[in-house]
Protein backbone atom coordinates (compact mmCIF):
# COMPACT_ATOMS: atom_id res chain seq x y z
CA UNK A 1 0.00 0.00 0.00
CA UNK A 2 1.07 3.56 -0.99
CA UNK A 3 2.60 5.71 1.99
CA UNK A 4 -0.56 8.08 1.22
CA UNK A 5 -2.88 5.74 1.09
CA UNK A 6 -1.96 3.90 4.36
CA UNK A 7 -1.46 7.57 6.11
CA UNK A 8 -5.22 8.29 4.71
CA UNK A 9 -6.68 4.69 6.24
CA UNK A 10 -4.77 4.50 9.67
CA UNK A 11 -7.17 4.11 12.37
CA UNK A 12 -4.87 5.51 14.76
CA UNK A 13 -4.57 9.85 14.68
CA UNK A 14 -1.65 10.61 12.49
CA UNK A 15 -0.31 14.04 12.91
CA UNK A 16 3.16 15.07 11.13
CA UNK A 17 4.80 17.99 12.92
CA UNK A 18 7.78 19.94 11.93
CA UNK A 19 10.91 21.04 13.88
CA UNK A 20 9.05 24.30 14.85
CA UNK A 21 6.22 22.37 16.73
CA UNK A 22 3.95 23.25 13.50
CA UNK A 23 1.36 21.03 12.07
CA UNK A 24 2.10 20.16 8.29
CA UNK A 25 -0.21 17.07 7.86
CA UNK A 26 -2.74 15.22 9.35
CA UNK A 27 -5.13 11.98 8.72
CA UNK A 28 -8.60 11.97 8.93
CA UNK A 29 -8.69 9.82 11.80
CA UNK A 30 -7.11 12.78 13.67
CA UNK A 31 -9.75 14.92 12.08
CA UNK A 32 -12.15 13.14 13.56
CA UNK A 33 -10.85 12.76 17.31
CA UNK A 34 -9.76 16.51 17.39
CA UNK A 35 -13.22 17.67 15.36
CA UNK A 36 -10.59 19.86 12.99
CA UNK A 37 -10.65 19.58 9.27
CA UNK A 38 -7.32 19.42 7.69
CA UNK A 39 -7.48 23.03 6.64
CA UNK A 40 -7.83 24.04 10.06
CA UNK A 41 -4.92 21.95 11.34
CA UNK A 42 -2.21 22.87 8.43
CA UNK A 43 0.17 25.21 9.65
CA UNK A 44 -1.07 25.63 13.49
CA UNK A 45 0.91 24.84 16.49
CA UNK A 46 0.86 21.27 17.94
CA UNK A 47 -0.15 22.71 20.69
CA UNK A 48 -3.50 23.39 19.38
CA UNK A 49 -4.63 20.10 20.76
CA UNK A 50 -3.40 20.23 23.89
CA UNK A 51 -5.19 22.04 27.19
CA UNK A 52 -4.14 25.01 27.77
CA UNK A 53 -2.21 24.37 30.94
CA UNK A 54 -0.06 21.78 28.82
CA UNK A 55 1.34 24.27 26.67
CA UNK A 56 4.05 25.72 27.94
CA UNK A 57 5.27 22.02 29.31
CA UNK A 58 4.65 20.83 26.04
CA UNK A 59 6.80 23.12 24.20
CA UNK A 60 9.90 22.75 26.34
CA UNK A 61 9.76 18.95 25.74
CA UNK A 62 9.27 19.60 22.08
CA UNK A 63 12.55 21.58 21.91
CA UNK A 64 14.25 18.82 24.07
CA UNK A 65 12.84 15.89 21.52
CA UNK A 66 14.01 17.49 18.39
CA UNK A 67 17.55 18.16 20.21
CA UNK A 68 17.87 14.23 21.10
CA UNK A 69 15.15 12.80 18.49
CA UNK A 70 14.15 8.98 18.65
CA UNK A 71 11.29 6.62 18.14
CA UNK A 72 9.41 6.66 21.64
CA UNK A 73 6.14 6.42 23.14
CA UNK A 74 5.30 9.82 24.90
CA UNK A 75 4.68 10.35 28.69
CA UNK A 76 5.04 6.89 30.03
CA UNK A 77 3.08 6.80 33.23
CA UNK A 78 1.35 10.10 32.95
CA UNK A 79 -2.48 10.71 31.84
CA UNK A 80 -2.45 12.76 28.80
CA UNK A 81 -4.77 14.96 27.72
CA UNK A 82 -6.16 16.15 24.25
CA UNK A 83 -8.23 19.13 23.60
CA UNK A 84 -10.96 18.59 20.88
CA UNK A 85 -12.12 21.62 18.52
CA UNK A 86 -15.07 21.99 21.30
CA UNK A 87 -12.64 22.79 23.67
CA UNK A 88 -13.51 19.20 25.38
CA UNK A 89 -10.85 17.16 26.68
CA UNK A 90 -9.97 13.69 26.26
CA UNK A 91 -7.15 10.72 27.72
CA UNK A 92 -4.73 10.30 25.08
CA UNK A 93 -1.63 7.75 24.03
CA UNK A 94 1.17 8.99 21.84
CA UNK A 95 3.59 7.37 20.22
CA UNK A 96 6.37 9.30 18.20
CA UNK A 97 8.18 8.36 15.36
CA UNK A 98 11.23 10.46 13.57
CA UNK A 99 11.61 11.25 10.22
CA UNK A 100 14.80 12.56 9.59
CA UNK A 101 16.07 14.74 5.94
CA UNK A 102 12.52 14.58 4.15
CA UNK A 103 11.81 16.30 1.43
CA UNK A 104 9.59 19.08 4.33
CA UNK A 105 12.44 18.64 6.87
CA UNK A 106 12.93 16.66 10.04
CA UNK A 107 9.54 15.42 10.74
CA UNK A 108 7.94 13.59 13.95
CA UNK A 109 5.07 11.86 13.31
CA UNK A 110 2.79 11.61 16.53
CA UNK A 111 0.42 8.25 16.25
CA UNK A 112 -2.58 9.57 18.42
CA UNK A 113 -5.13 6.92 20.06
CA UNK A 114 -8.01 7.86 22.49
CA UNK A 115 -8.03 5.68 25.53
CA UNK A 116 -10.75 6.96 27.69
CA UNK A 117 -12.89 3.48 27.42
CA UNK A 118 -9.69 1.90 27.95
CA UNK A 119 -9.26 3.86 31.16
CA UNK A 120 -13.00 3.75 32.29
CA UNK A 121 -12.71 -0.21 32.08
CA UNK A 122 -9.00 -0.29 34.12
CA UNK A 123 -10.56 1.96 37.11
CA UNK A 124 -13.39 -0.11 37.33
CA UNK A 125 -11.45 -3.28 37.01
CA UNK A 126 -9.47 -1.64 40.02
CA UNK A 127 -12.81 -0.85 41.77
CA UNK A 128 -13.32 -4.68 41.61
CA UNK A 129 -10.22 -6.07 42.58
CA UNK A 130 -10.87 -3.39 45.70
CA UNK A 131 -13.83 -4.91 46.91
CA UNK A 132 -12.40 -8.45 46.25
CA UNK A 133 -8.91 -7.40 48.28
CA UNK A 134 -11.19 -6.52 51.10
CA UNK A 135 -12.68 -9.60 51.15
CA UNK A 136 -9.57 -11.25 51.05
CA UNK A 137 -8.36 -9.29 53.87
CA UNK A 138 -11.88 -9.74 56.26
CA UNK A 139 -11.03 -13.77 55.10
CA UNK A 140 -7.19 -13.42 56.62
CA UNK A 141 -7.90 -12.13 59.49
CA UNK A 142 -10.35 -15.07 60.42
CA UNK A 143 -7.83 -17.29 58.82
CA UNK A 144 -4.80 -15.97 61.70
CA UNK A 145 -6.43 -14.94 64.44
CA UNK A 146 -8.48 -18.66 64.77
CA UNK A 147 -5.10 -20.76 66.32
CA UNK A 148 -4.57 -17.69 68.81
CA UNK A 149 -8.37 -17.56 70.00
CA UNK A 150 -8.64 -21.30 69.90
CA UNK A 151 -5.67 -21.47 72.20
CA UNK A 152 -7.04 -18.44 74.78
CA UNK A 153 -10.56 -20.04 74.61
CA UNK A 154 -8.86 -23.86 75.36
CA UNK A 155 -7.14 -22.54 78.19
CA UNK A 156 -9.91 -20.24 79.39
CA UNK A 157 -11.96 -23.32 79.75
CA UNK A 158 -9.58 -25.08 81.55
CA UNK A 159 -9.19 -22.13 84.04
CA UNK A 160 -12.83 -21.95 84.79
CA UNK A 161 -13.27 -26.00 85.69
CA UNK A 162 -10.01 -25.49 87.98
CA UNK A 163 -11.50 -25.76 91.30
CA UNK A 164 -11.33 -22.37 93.96
CA UNK A 165 -8.38 -23.50 95.80
CA UNK A 166 -5.90 -24.04 92.81
CA UNK A 167 -2.88 -22.34 93.80
CA UNK A 168 -2.10 -19.46 92.17
CA UNK A 169 1.16 -20.51 90.27
CA UNK A 170 -0.71 -22.98 88.48
CA UNK A 171 -3.03 -20.05 87.05
CA UNK A 172 -0.17 -18.25 86.19
CA UNK A 173 0.99 -20.45 83.84
CA UNK A 174 -2.03 -20.44 81.91
CA UNK A 175 -2.68 -16.66 82.11
CA UNK A 176 0.87 -16.34 80.27
CA UNK A 177 -0.10 -18.47 77.25
CA UNK A 178 -3.49 -16.30 77.02
CA UNK A 179 -1.79 -13.18 77.46
CA UNK A 180 0.75 -14.22 74.21
CA UNK A 181 -1.94 -15.55 72.43
CA UNK A 182 -3.47 -11.95 72.74
CA UNK A 183 -0.77 -10.30 71.79
CA UNK A 184 0.28 -12.50 68.80
CA UNK A 185 -3.61 -11.97 67.48
CA UNK A 186 -2.69 -7.90 68.13
CA UNK A 187 0.01 -8.29 65.85
CA UNK A 188 -1.93 -10.23 63.10
CA UNK A 189 -4.79 -6.90 63.41
CA UNK A 190 -2.28 -4.55 62.75
CA UNK A 191 -0.05 -5.92 60.04
CA UNK A 192 -3.68 -6.27 58.48
CA UNK A 193 -4.97 -3.08 59.32
CA UNK A 194 -0.95 -1.74 57.63
CA UNK A 195 -1.51 -4.02 54.31
CA UNK A 196 -5.30 -2.28 53.67
CA UNK A 197 -4.12 0.96 54.80
CA UNK A 198 -0.61 0.39 52.33
CA UNK A 199 1.25 2.69 55.13
CA UNK A 200 4.78 2.89 55.46
CA UNK A 201 6.29 -0.17 57.73
CA UNK A 202 8.95 0.78 60.25
CA UNK A 203 12.10 -0.89 58.86
CA UNK A 204 14.73 -1.75 60.95
CA UNK A 205 18.16 -3.60 60.10
CA UNK A 206 17.47 -7.08 60.67
CA UNK A 207 19.93 -10.28 61.22
CA UNK A 208 18.47 -13.15 59.36
CA UNK A 209 20.23 -15.31 62.03
CA UNK A 210 18.31 -13.84 65.29
CA UNK A 211 15.19 -14.03 63.14
CA UNK A 212 15.58 -17.54 62.62
CA UNK A 213 16.30 -18.04 66.19
CA UNK A 214 13.34 -16.10 67.53
CA UNK A 215 11.01 -17.73 65.12
CA UNK A 216 12.22 -21.15 66.28
CA UNK A 217 11.15 -19.98 69.62
CA UNK A 218 8.04 -18.85 68.87
CA UNK A 219 7.19 -21.94 66.67
CA UNK A 220 9.64 -24.65 67.39
CA UNK A 221 7.50 -26.19 70.43
CA UNK A 222 4.82 -26.90 68.05
CA UNK A 223 7.10 -28.63 65.39
CA UNK A 224 8.59 -30.88 68.09
CA UNK A 225 5.27 -31.49 69.36
CA UNK A 226 4.47 -33.07 65.91
CA UNK A 227 7.07 -35.26 65.90
CA UNK A 228 9.74 -33.08 63.67
CA UNK A 229 13.53 -32.80 64.04
CA UNK A 230 14.50 -29.15 63.91
CA UNK A 231 17.88 -28.73 62.31
CA UNK A 232 19.96 -25.02 61.12
CA UNK A 233 22.82 -23.95 59.71
CA UNK A 234 23.26 -20.30 59.80
CA UNK A 235 26.64 -18.60 58.42
CA UNK A 236 28.02 -17.07 61.29
CA UNK A 237 29.13 -13.71 59.27
CA UNK A 238 26.25 -12.02 57.52
CA UNK A 239 25.48 -8.87 56.24
CA UNK A 240 22.04 -7.44 57.60
CA UNK A 241 19.01 -6.79 55.94
CA UNK A 242 16.51 -3.68 55.92
CA UNK A 243 13.25 -5.06 56.88
CA UNK A 244 10.03 -5.58 59.45
CA UNK A 245 11.22 -8.19 61.72
CA UNK A 246 7.50 -8.58 62.74
CA UNK A 247 6.46 -9.20 58.98
CA UNK A 248 9.74 -11.30 58.13
CA UNK A 249 8.68 -13.73 61.25
CA UNK A 250 5.36 -13.83 60.21
CA UNK A 251 6.68 -15.21 56.72
CA UNK A 252 8.63 -17.95 58.70
CA UNK A 253 6.39 -19.02 60.35
CA UNK A 254 3.70 -20.07 57.60
CA UNK A 255 6.50 -21.76 55.92
CA UNK A 256 6.91 -23.73 58.75
CA UNK A 257 3.63 -24.03 59.36
CA UNK A 258 3.36 -25.34 55.67
CA UNK A 259 6.30 -27.94 56.55
CA UNK A 260 4.69 -29.02 59.58
CA UNK A 261 1.53 -29.80 57.75
CA UNK A 262 3.06 -31.64 55.10
CA UNK A 263 4.79 -33.97 57.57
CA UNK A 264 1.46 -35.97 59.18
CA UNK A 265 3.75 -38.26 60.53
CA UNK A 266 7.24 -36.41 61.65
CA UNK A 267 9.90 -35.89 59.96
CA UNK A 268 12.85 -32.93 59.29
CA UNK A 269 13.05 -29.43 58.65
CA UNK A 270 16.16 -27.56 57.93
CA UNK A 271 16.52 -23.62 58.15
CA UNK A 272 19.99 -22.39 56.91
CA UNK A 273 20.98 -19.06 55.68
CA UNK A 274 23.92 -18.13 53.60
CA UNK A 275 25.14 -15.36 51.05
CA UNK A 276 23.88 -16.05 47.55
CA UNK A 277 26.36 -17.72 45.65
CA UNK A 278 26.15 -15.82 42.06
CA UNK A 279 25.42 -12.72 44.09
CA UNK A 280 27.08 -11.58 47.07
CA UNK A 281 25.02 -8.92 47.70
CA UNK A 282 21.70 -11.08 48.22
CA UNK A 283 20.95 -13.93 51.05
CA UNK A 284 19.51 -16.79 51.20
CA UNK A 285 17.19 -17.80 54.33
CA UNK A 286 16.06 -21.62 52.61
CA UNK A 287 13.11 -23.65 54.57
CA UNK A 288 13.49 -27.70 53.61
CA UNK A 289 11.35 -29.71 55.14
CA UNK A 290 11.11 -33.98 54.72
CA UNK A 291 7.36 -34.14 53.83
CA UNK A 292 4.99 -35.16 50.85
CA UNK A 293 5.81 -32.86 48.51
CA UNK A 294 3.93 -30.58 45.93
CA UNK A 295 2.70 -31.91 42.68
CA UNK A 296 4.21 -30.59 39.36
CA UNK A 297 1.11 -28.87 38.74
CA UNK A 298 0.59 -27.05 41.43
CA UNK A 299 4.17 -26.17 41.89
CA UNK A 300 3.85 -22.69 39.77
CA UNK A 301 0.29 -21.53 41.70
CA UNK A 302 1.45 -22.11 44.80
CA UNK A 303 1.77 -18.42 45.45
CA UNK A 304 -1.53 -17.81 43.15
CA UNK A 305 -4.35 -15.66 45.82
CA UNK A 306 -6.78 -17.88 46.99
CA UNK A 307 -4.60 -21.31 45.67
CA UNK A 308 -5.18 -23.94 48.05
CA UNK A 309 -3.54 -27.29 48.19
CA UNK A 310 -4.85 -27.86 51.73
CA UNK A 311 -8.58 -28.61 52.56
CA UNK A 312 -8.63 -26.32 55.71
CA UNK A 313 -6.99 -23.64 54.26
CA UNK A 314 -7.61 -20.67 52.50
CA UNK A 315 -4.84 -19.91 49.74
CA UNK A 316 -3.37 -16.60 51.90
CA UNK A 317 -0.33 -17.64 53.46
CA UNK A 318 2.07 -18.02 50.57
CA UNK A 319 0.15 -15.39 48.64
CA UNK A 320 0.70 -13.08 52.03
CA UNK A 321 4.07 -14.29 52.46
CA UNK A 322 5.40 -13.41 48.74
CA UNK A 323 3.70 -9.91 48.98
CA UNK A 324 5.72 -9.33 52.31
CA UNK A 325 8.90 -10.45 50.93
CA UNK A 326 8.56 -8.59 47.46
CA UNK A 327 7.90 -5.05 49.82
CA UNK A 328 11.39 -6.40 50.74
CA UNK A 329 12.53 -5.99 47.37
CA UNK A 330 13.07 -9.48 47.38
CA UNK A 331 12.25 -12.85 46.20
CA UNK A 332 10.94 -16.09 47.29
CA UNK A 333 11.18 -19.32 45.25
CA UNK A 334 10.34 -23.02 46.03
CA UNK A 335 11.84 -26.40 44.58
CA UNK A 336 9.45 -29.52 45.33
CA UNK A 337 9.12 -33.25 43.86
CA UNK A 338 5.62 -34.71 44.55
CA UNK A 339 6.41 -37.28 47.38
CA UNK A 340 9.50 -35.83 48.25
CA UNK A 341 10.99 -32.72 50.35
CA UNK A 342 10.38 -29.43 49.65
CA UNK A 343 12.60 -26.52 49.92
CA UNK A 344 11.38 -22.40 50.07
CA UNK A 345 14.00 -19.98 49.47
CA UNK A 346 13.71 -16.27 50.60
CA UNK A 347 16.41 -14.17 49.02
CA UNK A 348 16.65 -10.32 50.24
CA UNK A 349 19.50 -7.93 49.81
CA UNK A 350 21.58 -6.94 51.59
CA UNK A 351 20.83 -3.29 53.48
CA UNK A 352 23.54 -1.59 51.49
CA UNK A 353 21.99 -3.43 48.31
CA UNK A 354 18.71 -1.86 48.95
CA UNK A 355 19.80 1.72 49.09
CA UNK A 356 21.26 1.27 45.11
Amino acid sequence: MPYEEYFKAAGDGLIIVNCKGFIVEANPSAERLFGYSQGELLGQPVELLLPDTLHGVHRQHRENYFAIPRNRSMGTGLNLAGRRKDGSQFLIEVGLTYARGTERGDLVIAAVIDITERVALEREARRAETVVSLGTIATGIAHDLNNPLQTIRSRVELLLELPDTTPASEIKEDLAVIHRQAQRAGRIVEEFLGLSRRRDKMLALVSLNRLVERTLLLFGQQLRKAGIHVETNLEEVLPEIMGDSTALERVLINLLGNARDAMPQGGAVMLATSRSSDRPDWLHLTVADTGTGIAPDALSKVFDLLYMTKAEGTGLGLWLSRRIVQEHKGKIEVQSESGRATTFTIMPPTENSSKS
